[in-house]
């Protein structure tokens, strides 16, 4: 019981930085500054950090398969801000922070399959909660855009774009699950545990030169560099810290650790929209919050009753 307190409580931390990236992306949202452009700054800011904090003569032990991942998660990240971006423009920060975070659904689903972690009742009906949250996140309007979410095939298309951000950006959360699992053949570590400074690079400088590369080829200029130096200082600060505390826990079960994250990232991002953004909290918007509240409770109902 202690370890699983312990790690709720680092991942409830890592949560609170990771909270921050939410604020940033609808702050940046009346500034000009696309998520894109965000996660571009995140990208320079963790490379720069992780790349004095590594030890480069262990680089060459490195496999491929770790560049393959952070390959696969910075082609993740790409589509999941230009959905954002564009999620954004239908609708809220609430229902698009929510979807972003609901990464827990996958991956405990993952855990389960590739480690042999227990699904338990109670954590089924979690992560029917999980989706029913997105669902009714799907039907919030109220973007400060003139298109607002109205039609059925508007809601239709919105709701697919909050399944695919929540996809694409599970992909992160999904490789930590599994690097601070995974032993590394003949030792005891895992390869997060040994190389953790080393992957961390790696991922932030993949995630710099992948986002960079679009926001080049797209033309997209941020119209107020300093807004976009001191929100990308700003949600590198909650990437970075949110991530090393993440990978501290990483490897207790999914089922605590990922989704009392979620939750403090859900709660944060969401409670943040309305408190400073002016959103309204209406039925829809309960709905989003409660059933995402509700899943990590179920989730966890086992672990500490």
């Amino acid at each position: 019981m202690s370890a699983n307190l312990t790690a709720a409580f680092l991942a409830a931390l890592s949560g609170l930085f990771l909270s921050i990236i939410g604020v940033t992306f609808r702050w940046g949202q009346s500034k000009g500054v696309v998520p894109l452009h965000i996660a571009t700054c995140m990208g320079i800011f963790g490379a720069i950090f992780f790349g004095f904090k590594a030890d480069w003569s262990l680089m060459r032990e490195l496999p491929r398969f770790i560049y393959i991942i952070a390959i696969a998660n910075g082609l993740g990240q790409i589509v999941a801000m230009e959905l954002t971006k564009h999620s954004l423009r239908r609708g809220p920060l609430s229902p698009v922070w929510c979807a972003m975070n609901l990464t827990f659904l996958l991956v405990t689903l993952y855990a389960a399959f590739m480690f042999g972690e227990k699904i338990t009742l109670t954590q089924y009906l979690a992560i029917g909660a999980g989706f029913i949250s997105v669902a009714f996140a799907s039907t919030i309007g109220g973007g400060t855009q003139e298109k607002i979410v109205v039609s059925l095939h508007d809601k239709i298309i919105y709701g697919l774009m909050l399944v695919l951000i929540l996809i694409t950006n599970s992909i992160i959360f999904i490789a930590i699950k599994d690097l601070s699992t995974r032993i590394i053949p003949g030792t005891e570590l895992t390869w997060l545990g040994k190389y953790t400074a080393n992957i961390y690079f790696i991922f932030y400088t993949v995630l710099a030169f992948s986002t960079g590369a679009v926001v080049v080829a797209q033309k997209s200029r941020p119209t107020a560099w300093k807004y976009l130096f001191g929100l990308g200082v700003l949600a590198g600060i909650g990437s970075i810290g949110g991530m090393f505390l993440l990978s501290l826990c990483a490897r207790y079960p999914a089922a605590i650790v990922f989704t009392v994250n979620g939750m403090i990232i859900i709660l944060g991002g969401a409670l943040a929209s309305v408190a400073f953004f002016g959103e309204k909290a209406g039925r829809a918007w309960y709905g989003t919050i409660g059933f995402g509240i509700a899943a990590v409770f179920l989730a966890n109902l086992d672990k500490f009753f």
